[in-house]
């Protein structure tokens, strides 16, 4: 028996785990190694990885690469040579990335080189990585060795020529409006002494902004958007500027600059991206990057990384991909990002970008925001190095470059990767009235005349939410008079609710809580009944009077506790219906009753004669069940509308609420 408890639990495991197979990062068993090949004054190193395993119908597969030499320095080329400025022993490690490749990420390898001193020199050999490297602002970047794909990690590059002699890096992850648990800062290298310190008060920077007159802000996303934005900073606003920027990210790090002017400072960060970083794909996240010289303004760079489920340089991105239901504006601006990267070895010269978007996108308010390969914009169709863009339809964008080179990753002469890709960033505003539902776009991308390659989908969501409820309304029960219950009357109802942000033509739950009144009334007339009963007579004495008939009557008066439950559908953005039931007790907090006794006199009149009775309460009734249906009419998704309600029980029969209720 505990064999069987054994296997069913594995199973279930198993099963789980294969519910989720997209948080299962695959592990890669070949046994990746570097080979090393000592030449007269230079290491030239080899890897040896497992075979690429295209993807059936797709582009060509590649790998790519990032050296790290253990003396800080690096280099993207497959197979580098490297001269070390000391002798001594060093550890060279390799980070790769397969793009289009349907294996596993293949694991790092690591060896030991041993440099004699006769190899050693300080004359450096030209290394491409570095020198072009600071494409953005000659000072300082970030660079990324690939995008974030959930369960893996990244490489995070900072390069920095310093201005002074001391200074500070900031590191800014996990955007708070995004994913703020979405990239854990795992280690970092130790070249420059560097030592990265979690910033645990963001107060404690200020005294870094004291003297601040400017700053210049750059951004990249793999190639560099070639954009820079100098500030300059009245007395008060620096210190607020760098505030806000640190205020949008949930993790800061730092580390010191300690060096001499100008003497290229390289660092590696390795980032691990939580499965949690799923929930965002097709989103860009920005790494932010600060570099405070001692006695010079700052200077940050802002590196855009998409979230990926794998590693394909052609792909679609949207920024915010997440967004907030309840505060959003009647016109909300996404900015797109569509990159592109040619993988064969001759020079792609046209590229055309068929973009498609849904309904709620207002197309016709495309802007273009910066472009690779740089160019400017055709003015007739003869036009070379020039782009043009033009609106098919409603939902369609149709972005064309035309006459460009853009090289290969197969060209033998490629020495910048980056040089292979290009990219568009635009921004687009949807309509005024926006539905809760994702919008999805995607690319279809044609390299010259070849088939096209269609991109992932860059969907922006709303962010799942509840929606707090209150009510206010006046219920009106309905049922036959003078029976065992008597004839019921209207009372007040207040109560509160909770749903989810009511999602576009899909069902939801809802759950409330009201508390009513309503009350009894019972007659009963001209009860044929006779006796006796004393009355005082005008001097207040009792006296024994003989009655002929008798009439009854109560008046008892309760509080309804009930709690609805129901499912709900939104027809339209002003009409909601909901069907469900119920379960209420009742309180009876006042009761009295009431005895008019009918009195002959000797003259042949009838006098009556009234007992008023203050009885005991009646105890809580049992749970009622009761179904419902129920129908708004206002703001379906969010604020005022008014609502009526049925309801029906074994006891109280038929009862009617209507209401004003607001979503908030």
């Amino acid at each position: 028996m505990k064999k069987f408890y054994f296997l069913l639990i594995c199973l279930l495991f198993v099963g789980s785990a294969m519910a989720q197979d997209s948080l299962i990062v695959r592990q890669d068993t070949f046994p990746s190694r570097i080979e090393t090949q000592y030449l007269d004054s230079t290491i030239k190193f080899k890897p040896v990885i497992r075979p690429l395993v295209p993807i059936p119908g797709g582009r060509q597969a590649y790998f790519t690469y990032l050296w790290d030499f253990g003396d800080g320095n690096f280099s993207t080329k497959e197979s580098p040579e490297h001269q070390y400025a000391k002798a001594g022993e060093y550890d060279v490690s390799l980070y790769i990335v397969n793009n289009y490749d349907n294996g596993p990420r293949p694991k790092k390898p690591k060896t030991k080189v041993q440099v004699e001193s006769r190899m050693a020199s300080n004359q450096k050999a030209p290394n491409t990585f570095e020198q072009q490297f600071f494409k953005s602002n000659g000072i300082f970047q970030l660079f990324k060795n690939a995008n974030a794909v959930p369960g893996e990690d990244m490489s995070l590059v900072v390069g920095v020529k310093p201005t002074s002699n001391k200074g500070t890096v900031l590191i800014l992850t996990n955007e708070k409006l995004i994913n703020p648990t979405g990239f854990l800062v795992a280690n970092q290298s130790k070249y420059h002494q560097e030592r990265i310190i979690p910033v645990e008060h963001t107060k404690d920077l200020q005294r870094l902004w004291a003297n601040v007159k400017g700053t210049s802000i750059t951004q990249s996303g793999s190639p560099d958007y070639g954009t820079i934005e100098e500030i300059q900073f009245k007395p008060g606003e620096a210190n607020k500027f760098f505030t806000d920027l640190i205020e949008e990210y949930n993790t800061v790090s730092q580390y010191e600059i300690d060096g001499n002017t100008n003497e290229t400072q390289f660092s590696i960060i390795n980032l691990d991206i939580t499965p949690e970083m799923l929930a965002d794909t097709n989103a860009i996240v920005t790494l932010t990057g600060i570099y405070l010289a001692d006695g010079k303004d700052p200077v940050i760079h802002k590196l855009d990384v998409p979230i990926i489920k794998s590693h394909d340089p052609n792909k679609m991105s949207v920024r915010p991909a997440l967004v907030d239901y309840r505060i959003q504006f009647k016109k909300k601006k996404l900015t797109y990002k569509v990159q592109f990267q040619n993988d064969g070895e001759g020079d792609a010269k046209n590229i055309r970008l068929e973009m498609f978007f849904p309904q709620q996108i207002n197309t016709r308010s495309f802007k273009l925001l910066n472009l690779y390969p740089e160019c400017d914009t055709c003015k007739s169709p003869t036009d070379l190095g020039c782009y043009s863009f033009e609106f098919v339809d409603e939902n369609k964008i149709v972005f064309h470059f035309k006459g460009i080179a853009l090289p290969g990753t197969a060209s033998p002469t490629l020495t910048d990767q980056d040089s292979s890709k290009g990219f568009i960033r635009f921004t687009l505003e949807t309509h005024k009235k926006l539905q809760k539902k994702s919008l999805p776009s995607y690319t279809n991308i044609y390299f010259d005349k070849n088939e096209p390659i269609r991109t992932n989908q860059a969907t922006m969501r709303f962010r799942p939410g509840l929606s707090p409820i209150v009510f206010l309304g006046l219920n009106a029960p309905a049922k036959a008079a003078n029976d065992e219950i008597g004839r019921l009357t209207k009372g007040l109802s207040i109560g509160v609710g909770l749903a989810p942000i009511a999602p576009y033509k899909r069902p939801y739950w809802q759950v409330e809580l009201y508390a009513s009144t309503f009350g009894s009334e019972f007659n009963q007339q001209n009860i044929a009944k006779q006796g006796e009963i004393q009355v005082p007579d005008e001097r207040g004495n009792l006296q024994y009077r003989k009655f002929s008939g008798m009439d009854s009557s109560s008046n008892k008066k309760y509080i309804s506790l009930q709690l609805p439950v129901q499912i709900r559908y939104n027809i339209s953005r002003y009409i909601s219906a909901g069907v469900g039931a119920l379960v209420k007790t009742n309180i009876n907090y006042h009761r009295e009753e009431a005895i008019t006794y009918h009195i002959p006199d000797a003259a042949g009149t009838t006098s009556a004669y009234t007992i008023n009775n203050q009885v005991a309460k009646e105890k809580r009734s049992a749970l009622l069940f009761a179904p419902l249906v129920d129908l708004n009419i206002g703001r379906a998704y969010l604020g005022p509308a008014l609502g009526i309600r049925y309801q029906y029980d074994k006891t109280y029969k038929n009862n009617i609420n209507l209401y004003l209720m607001w979503r908030l």
